[in-house]
């Protein structure tokens, strides 16, 4: 190709294959004919050592990651200006029945919750994702300048911003935050970013040692238990809570996984004691209060493996335990002589049981329509009326999702739309012109 030229690695030699100038550009100026003389001798090879090829490799990482925070920088930045246009302009947004009357804080927090999934799907990032960038943006924007300069030239990262943003919560004062900016832009360069973290929580805390016990108040407000389905069947349970109340509920479990792991015959390792101990306290596994479920199980005919809807596959064993100590269960089959009645008209509003467990099992298994929908009707999903009770829709099982509570709300109050595909999925179409499954031109 002309203009190129190689490298030869092993040999430590670079060969010009085309016509370079002293500075290794192809100047315009070197392309007339005039210039070229076939009859002059090319150029003696140039021999390059591997330590100046590391060097280039060295250099070609710290520019592109360089690259790689500016363009970060961009895109945040870009998140945050569209949030900020949905708020100022929620009729983008809001349906047109709400339309119709004056904007208030109601189509505001709509808009708000309508650009934060139209860009989840765009970017294919979660809505969390999408509202911490946003967050971050208005942060750096409002309250860290330097922070925001050093960001944008690409000189620190995101993970760099995102501690930073953290730890600004509960400063006491504009001064405070201006120190809290100014000395962290001084150390950020060149600080890994684990390392800027620790740095950028010390300082808050000097900042506002005062305040440590009203911040612990406000956070303890926020204690909750969450559960993070993982891989091969298992399970994460995550708690927050006081620091104080989670060493002494560890102590207690290490204690008691100690003195078990010395008894005769025991085997397991004390992970493995504390796991199960504490699963057992939990679930009140023996007591008159054990804790009880009504899972919705899908097994496959071989019984190779099962499905626990709402959270992903499980162990034929797990499904098999289950299905021993569940008060009831029934198996999906047609029956000949009561047919559920699936189909309704205009007159009834709700869904019946029978219609909500068809539609459980139907989107139970839909890969597709998985972010969308909370296919355990029962514990938490919300039957939604493709086209609206109130437009005519039917309380039919081809007319109803069960759909998170959140896009429940938001299909119908904003102009969103979800509506189930006959192959599986759902087509997503918002109204700044994203559809994911646009028809053919």
């Amino acid at each position: 190709m002309a203009g190129s030229r190689t490298v030869d690695a092993s040999a430590g030699v670079r060969t010009d294959d085309d016509l370079w100038t002293d500075d290794g550009v192809w100047g315009e100026e070197c392309e007339g004919p005039d210039w070229f003389d076939p009859e002059l001798p090319l150029t003696a090879p140039m021999r390059v050592s591997a330590g100046r090829l590391l060097g280039w490799a060295l250099d070609d990482a710290v520019a592109t990651q360089t690259v790689v925070n500016m363009q970060a920088a961009r895109q945040m930045f870009a998140i945050g200006d569209a949030f900020r246009l949905a708020r100022e302009n929620p009729l983008i947004y809001v349906s047109s029945a709400a339309a119709e009357r004056i904007p208030g804080a109601n189509d505001v927090d709509f808009a708000v919750r309508s650009v934060a999934f139209d860009l989840a799907q765009r970017l294919t990032f979660s809505e969390n994702l999408v509202r911490d960038l946003a967050c971050q943006a208005d942060t750096l924007n409002t309250s860290l300048p330097r922070l925001r300069g050093l960001f944008m030239s690409g000189r620190i990262s995101q993970a760099h911003v995102r501690a930073a943003v953290d730890n600004i919560v509960g400063l006491p004062s504009a001064e405070a935050t201006g120190v809290y900016d100014e000395k962290l832009a001084n150390i950020a360069v060149g600080v890994p970013a684990g390392r800027f973290r620790a740095r950028a929580r010390r300082l808050r805390e000097r900042l506002c040692s005062e305040t440590l016990q009203e911040r612990h108040e406000e956070a303890a407000r926020l204690r909750r238990v969450v559960v993070e389905p993982a891989e091969d069947g298992m399970a994460w349970l995550h708690v927050f809570a006081p620091l104080v109340e989670v060493v002494r509920a560890n102590a207690r479990l290490t204690g008691t996984a100690e003195h078990l792991k010395h008894q005769q015959g025991e085997k397991r390792t004390r992970d493995q004691l504390k796991t199960d101990l504490l699963m057992s306290w939990l679930t009140g596994d023996g007591t008159p209060t054990a804790a009880t479920v009504h899972p919705t199980i899908l097994i496959d005919d071989k019984g190779r493996m099962a499905e626990l809807l709402g959270y992903g596959p499980i162990p034929p064993k797990a499904a098999g335990l289950a299905l021993r100590d569940a008060p009831a269960f029934r198996k999906a089959m047609a029956d000949p002589i009561r047919p559920a009645n699936l189909k309704l008209d205009t007159t009834r509003y709700r869904p019946t049981a029978d219609q909500k467990h068809w539609l459980t099992l139907r989107y139970g298994l839909d890969d597709n329509a998985d972010p969308y929908l909370a296919p355990g009707v029962t514990t938490g999903g919300e039957i939604d009326h493709v086209t609206e009770w109130h437009n005519g829709g039917t309380t039919d099982v081809d007319n109803l999702l069960p759909l998170k509570p959140r896009l429940h709300r938001l299909k119908s109050v904003t102009r969103i739309r979800l509506d189930p595909k006959p192959d599986g999925g759902i087509r997503i179409r918002t109204p700044t012109g994203y559809d994911t499954d646009p028809p053919p031109f």
